[in-house]
């Protein structure tokens, strides 16, 4: 863990990130604990901010940050082949996409 967070943020936020990230894992239904808090570090790339996000989603499920860490490709919502699945789906429904879906 120590590695990561150094490779990830600047020594004078080491320590802080270090409490931040061993907060998951203190209650009973926060399993995994240590790759969920890996998975936390390599999300945050290295923002505090993002770090805090990160964790309070793996606090609600933890399974959204293993995915998401672990399938990047996947986990993106933004990539051209999904907006054009999504947007091709709503067309044989019938149903016209919103702008962020056009090309």
């Amino acid at each position: 863990m120590i590695e990561a967070i150094s490779a990830a943020f600047p020594a004078d936020a080491r320590e802080r990130v270090l409490a931040t990230v061993d907060a998951y894992g203190r209650e009973p239904h926060e399993r995994e604990h240590e790759r969920v808090q890996l998975a936390i570090v390599r999300l945050s790339e290295g923002d505090e901010a993002k770090l805090g996000y990160f964790l309070s989603v793996a606090k609600q499920d933890y399974r959204d940050v293993l995915f998401w860490a672990d399938n990047p490709a996947e986990a993106k919502l933004d990539t051209p082949e999904k907006r054009r699945r999504v947007r091709e789906l709503l067309l044989k429904l019938g149903i016209e996409p919103p702008e962020g879906l056009k090309d």
